[in-house]
């Protein structure tokens, strides 16, 4: 029964590996939902999003899975047992990963609107590129950190506290940037600086 369950434990850590490769795809996904404003002259101002759709709630569905999946499993039985040596590490450098694919995915983004010969800006400092970029991490950065202190407290927090928190603030810090971003921050970005 054991080996069973390391068995099964490898199987849940493999398959969280295999999410965390494609969460910078994901992270591609997350930001073309987000309406961006254009910072070149001659662009074609704010670029719509694709929304909350159905390709956004599969990202969501990948991204959420992979952050549970990095978890592992309780080292006992009931819900309050604790988690194991291995998975904490394993969450632990996922926190890495996630917050790594999400700065990476955020300056590519933010690198795309300049590949052109004639690109240049339209205000001082590509207003706004740098300030999408850095609202656009916070989702991602935030449960990378989350999921590192959640490894770190493996041996004081009950297993389905260290499993289910990163979950909950990657999906609330996803729905609440949209919230924010269309309602508050798209219209600051869209006006000039300062």
């Amino acid at each position: 029964m054991r080996a069973l369950r390391r068995w099964g434990e490898i199987a849940l850590l493999v398959a969280g590996a295999v999410g965390l490769l494609v969460f910078g795809y994901c992270e591609l996904g997350f930001n073309g939902a987000l309406p961006q404003v254009d910072p070149r002259r001659h662009g074609l101002g704010t670029q719509a999003g694709s929304g909350l759709d159905g390709v956004w709630a599969v990202l969501l569905l990948i991204t959420t899975s992979t952050v549970l999946l990095i978890a592992g499993l309780p080292t006992g039985r009931g819900r309050w047992s604790r988690g194991s040596m291995a998975a904490a590490i394993a969450q632990g450098l996922g926190g890495a990963v996630v917050a790594g694919w999400t700065l990476v995915v955020a300056e590519f983004s933010a690198a795309a609107y300049f590949t052109g010969t004639d690109d240049a800006c339209t205000y001082p400092d590509c207003w706004p590129v740098d300030q999408q970029k850095w609202c656009f991490v916070v989702p991602g950065v935030l449960t990378g950190v989350v999921m590192i202190v959640m490894a770190l407290l493996v041996n004081r927090v009950p297993w389905i506290v260290r499993s289910l928190v990163p979950a909950a603030v990657w999906v609330a810090g996803l729905l609440l940037q949209y919230w924010i971003w269309t309602t508050y921050l798209l219209p600051v970005f869209e006006s000039p600086p300062g």
